[in-house]
């Protein structure tokens, strides 16, 4: 019977172990060509470069809509070069000024590109600041104005009441 006891005896059992298993989202790989890869990568170097060759572009479009370049003129030289493809945008005056025009507009829009890095965090900043209303505007730029009023009266007092001591200092 003291077997039976023992045998019926309840037996602990072993807590089993949970397992938290999350379930991953299966990994996607992107494919990548190597020609975008290179050109997604930044070059501060380029950017430099253009940074300072779009406004050389820029004039260079500007002296060619004038048609004058200091004391040159640019309009007979470029339309007679000999060169058929240089004399093809510069021939008249209405195909040097598209080209001059065209230039300008390169130049400009590089301009934007390297200017949009730039610009970007500071529209996102604009965007969280907190404008004043128009009274409040209003009651700071008067505060404002009367502040310089006051400075100009206290200058012009100094200098009404300094300007006698200060010629007897210099008549000595």
């Amino acid at each position: 019977m003291a077997e039976d006891k023992k045998s019926k005896a309840v037996k602990p059992i072993k807590a089993e172990k949970k397992v938290n298993i999350k379930k991953l989202a299966p990994v996607t790989e992107e494919k990548h060509s190597k020609v975008m890869e290179i050109l997604k990568k930044e070059y501060a170097f380029e950017n430099w470069l253009l940074a300072i060759l779009a406004p050389v572009l820029i004039l260079y479009g500007v002296y060619i809509v004038i048609g004058k370049f200091g004391s040159v003129n640019l309009a007979e030289i470029l339309g007679t070069s000999g060169v058929g493809f240089i004399d093809f945008f510069f021939n008249t005056a209405l195909k040097r000024i598209l080209t001059g025009s065209f230039l300008i507009l390169i130049g400009v829009l590089v301009v934007i590109y390297l200017a949009i890095p730039i610009m970007r965090p500071s529209i996102a900043e604009l965007k969280k600041v907190s404008w004043p209303s128009a009274g409040i505007l209003a009651r700071n730029t008067t505060r404002v104005f009367a502040f310089l009023v006051f400075l100009m009266v206290v200058f012009t007092l100094f200098g009404m009441f300094l300007e006698p001591m200060f010629k007897w200092l210099f008549g000595l």
